[in-house]
């Protein structure tokens, strides 16, 4: 079975990143064993690895130019079952090539597909576009969690993020779907339902994780949106968040 789970979102600012961290983290600290896989050239995830015994600095860009295997670019961290597959900025480089075929944006499915059986969930950091990237992050997963902040577009973002599912199912033929909308930064469900039409809202509801993770001072601190929440605050409220979520993501992918 595949549990592949991609995290995006087609804006920047929605801490779609960060979420992707911390959610790896805390479904970590209930004892799964997960692989982290940043597809992002700006690495913000990556930062956190452990640096190789051997000296070695690879990562997604070397797997997917065929230079390397997936194992040899997987680093551990400093979380017990939590891994990672690193980016850097050569993967925008190798990406300008890759995206001259539309056939290629399948090529990270494949390189997930040697090691799915490896880790009881494997989480994706999409880049925050409609680029190759993003496409390829997307069409490596089996489901998607779109992270969203309450403004006035986010009904709007979510359902452009619809269209590029219906895009990837039609043109590569495979079954991605929705796991959730997970909103961030958000203290309550006035906040949320405040910038939606109601109508709309109920259409989409099912799809709205119960957690919401809040506007925690926490993750303003600097060095804390470089690793996760948990090992600098537990009790932190964005930290028990992060869990609940994992909690949640849990239960949905039946992880024993």
């Amino acid at each position: 079975m595949r549990n592949v789970l991609t995290i995006s979102g087609l804006k920047g600012g929605t801490g779609k990143s960060t979420t992707a961290l911390n959610l790896s983290a805390s479904v970590a600290l209930y004892g799964k064993k997960v692989l982290l896989v940043d597809c992002d050239p700006q690495a913000h995830v990556s930062q956190w690895r452990k640096t190789d015994s051997n000296g070695n600095d690879y990562n997604l860009a070397q797997v997917l130019a065929g230079r390397i295997r997936v194992p040899d670019a997987v680093y551990g961290t400093d979380i017990d079952g939590l891994y990672i597959l690193p980016a850097g900025f050569d993967l925008f480089s190798i990406s300008l090539k890759l995206s001259k075929h539309m056939d290629n944006e399948k090529l990270v499915r494949l390189v997930i597909d040697e090691i799915k059986h490896d880790y009881d969930l494997i989480i994706l950091d999409a880049p925050s576009s409609c680029g190759y990237l993003s496409l390829a992050a997307m069409t490596a997963a089996d489901w998607l969690a779109a992270v969203v902040i309450p403004n006035e577009n986010w009904v709007n973002d979510f359902y452009s993020l619809i269209r590029i599912v219906r895009y990837i199912r039609t043109s590569h033929n495979t079954p991605l779907g929705i796991a959730g909308i997970l909103f961030n930064r958000c203290n309550s469900e006035k906040q949320m339902e405040h910038r939606a039409v109601p109508e709309v809202l109920e259409q989409i509801r099912p799809l709205i994780y119960k957690t919401m993770i809040p506007d925690d001072e926490m993750l303003d601190k600097e060095g804390a949106s470089l690793s996760p929440l948990s090992l600098y605050d537990i009790k932190a409220q964005a930290s028990q968040a992060y869990l609940g979520i994992a909690r949640e993501i849990i239960g949905s992918f039946n992880l024993k």
